[in-house]
């Protein structure tokens, strides 16, 4: 009987969880920025035929949100960009799924391509980023993250720490030729609260461009074991 119970159970968490994908997903779509490109490659093209300037403001912030878009998908990210001069100070949005729940986590996203460090004031635009978050990213349970090409200095990651929200850090690294890497990853004790006790950071092997060595890059670890959705090769960071 208890055994029936908890497949029950079980199977109840999944559709659950089946139905809060799709519905994340629909709205995602709908918020999505541009009719004319939804990814790295999409946006590369529309560039080109555009002649929009590599050096320019658009082309830099644009490339590094669909870097952050495609490069967090291996941190189990499912994500759309919703940037544009409307866009509240939200980037991307979407959902995260780690193995401690039966449902994603919805998150918004703000993406800083700047080439300086990021001071504790980023965390303060971060939080006030929830209150122009659209339907359905709205209320309580919304994790938000910043990401940045440069590593987290000691006030960001106090401020981080010190965060009445739930909030993540990651440093996204740009390789060159659309590739990124995941140099760095924290959050604060309220993301734990809402379900990643036991999700931790370890190390990830990525094959090298162009033959080159293999690149090492943060990846996530459920209960100290290498934990990744896609089965790449990844080690608990000792």
């Amino acid at each position: 009987m208890i055994r029936q119970q908890n497949r029950l159970l079980t199977r109840v968490c999944q559709v659950a969880a089946l139905n809060y994908e799709t519905r994340c997903y629909s709205t995602a779509r709908s918020c999505s920025a541009s009719p004319t490109h939804n990814s790295l490659q999409t946006f590369l093209t529309h560039a080109q035929s555009t002649n929009l300037s590599p050096t320019s403001t658009v082309y830099i912030g644009t490339y590094y949100e669909y870097l952050c878009l495609s490069t967090l998908r291996r941190l189990s990210f499912n994500l759309t960009r919703t940037g544009g001069r409307s866009d509240r100070g939200i980037d991307l949005l979407g959902h995260w799924t780690i193995p401690s729940l039966p449902f994603p986590l919805r998150v918004l996203v703000q993406c800083k391509a700047l080439k300086a460090k990021t001071g504790p004031e980023t965390i303060r635009e971060l939080e006030g980023m929830f209150a122009g978050a659209p339907v359905g990213w709205r209320g309580e349970n919304i994790v938000g993250v910043l990401c940045a090409k440069r590593e987290a200095t000691k006030g960001v990651r106090e401020a981080v720490r010190r965060s009445a929200a739930p909030v993540i850090w990651i440093m996204v690294e740009d390789l060159g030729q659309g590739r990124g890497k995941v140099r760095q990853m924290l959050w604060n004790q309220t993301v734990s609260q809402l379900g990643a006790e036991g999700v931790g950071v370890g190390v990830r092997y990525l094959p090298g461009a162009e033959g080159k060595e293999v690149e090492k890059e943060v990846g996530l670890t459920w209960k100290g074991e290498a934990w990744d959705p896609h089965g790449e090769s990844l080690r608990e960071e000792g």
